[in-house]
């Protein structure tokens, strides 16, 4: 059973609880992710995304200077455990309507993953297993569906 482990990238990016909203804008621009956690000590205390920088910074017009990360970020995050299966994770993503799932490992922050990255994995496998079908009804049926010379092999 694939797991989250199996198409997470490591390296997340992640802000002190102190940092400022700038600081946080400036890290998610720069490497290009919508979302950043907040860690203190290894510690997940929250999720900052560009949705709560515009709905609770921008939106009400506070300074992203002097604003910080724990102030506006969301606090109480629901996270997913390396191991889970793509189905549980699937699950969360329904029922939360997250766009942003934090993964733990033995309840450390380790990653995260976003519904792009996630259906971008799905689609990837469905094509996969379209092709080999494909391939399997050629084969089965007696013509090889990647000869595309008409059958020019050892002649």
């Amino acid at each position: 059973m694939a797991q989250i482990r199996d198409l997470m990238v490591s390296g997340t990016i992640t802000v002190l609880p102190t940092d400022s909203v700038q600081e946080a804008v400036r890290r998610m621009a720069a490497n290009r992710v919508g979302a950043v956690l907040v860690v203190e000590n290894g510690v997940l205390r929250g999720l900052l995304s560009e949705r709560d920088v515009m709905t609770r910074v921008i939106g009400v017009k506070r300074d992203p200077q002097s604003t910080t990360a724990a102030e506006v970020a969301t606090r109480e995050v629901v996270s997913v455990d390396l191991n889970a299966a793509l189905r549980d994770v699937l699950a969360t993503f329904r029922e939360k309507r997250f766009r942003h799932l934090p993964v733990t490992d033995k309840g450390k922050p380790v990653g995260i993953l976003s519904t792009r990255d996630f259906l971008s994995f799905l689609v990837d496998g469905l094509e996969r297993y379209v092709d080999e079908r494909k391939y399997a009804t050629g084969i089965a049926e007696g013509t090889d569906p990647y000869d595309h010379l008409g059958g020019a092999y050892g002649k």
